[in-house]
């Protein structure tokens, strides 16, 4: 058991040695470098008279007026664009999702693995799905279309794969200018 011990120390000495001397090596060029503080000169506090000004009347209350009241048809109106845009950010979220599974099945079939491939499309189909629930209606009709294709090339899969990475490819740039609008 001693000599393994020593054998250890052996192999690790060295290492030891070489982070002691980079410390201090580190320390000695820290203080070197390192301007040295001026001493502190003690301050002596004076104390200067503050200068009084003459007293201010002090203003009349003004009557307040009563708070606007906001009309709550606005706040509806408010609320309802929030829905919206929060319902416009989801579905380019999910399209978006959608482009990457796309991505996905494309580097699958070019590795010739085409059940990661199917998998990939269901994904982007389920992503599609989603945004087409919180589509507005001039959108559902491209995503519906998309759907079909992203159907037809899974379909096509096991028959005829060649090409489906260039349909994909395609799919992705319809997915992509849905995004941008």
């Amino acid at each position: 058991m001693p000599a393994r011990w020593r054998r250890y120390a052996r192999l690790i000495a060295p290492h030891l040695l070489t982070i002691a001397a980079s410390l201090l090596l580190f320390t000695a060029i820290y203080y070197w470098l390192l301007p040295a503080p001026m001493p502190a000169a003690p301050q002596i506090a004076t104390v200067t008279p503050a200068p009084t000004a003459p007293p201010t009347p002090v203003p009349s209350p003004q009557p307040t007026l009563p708070p606007a009241s906001v009309d709550d048809g606005l706040i509806r109106l408010t609320i309802l664009d929030l829905q919206a845009e929060n319902a416009q950010l989801r579905t380019a979220t999910h399209l978006l999702r959608a482009a990457i599974t796309l991505d996905e099945a494309v580097q699958a079939l070019q590795r010739n693995d085409f059940a990661e491939a199917d998998r990939a499309l269901m994904t982007a189909r389920r992503a599609l799905d989603r945004a087409y629930q919180l589509s507005v209606e001039p959108q559902k009709g491209p995503i519906d279309s998309i759907r079909l294709q992203i159907s037809q090339i899974r379909d096509d899969l096991g028959v005829r794969p060649e090409g489906a990475d260039r349909r994909l490819w395609q799919v992705r740039r319809l997915i992509l200018a849905l995004v941008d609008e």
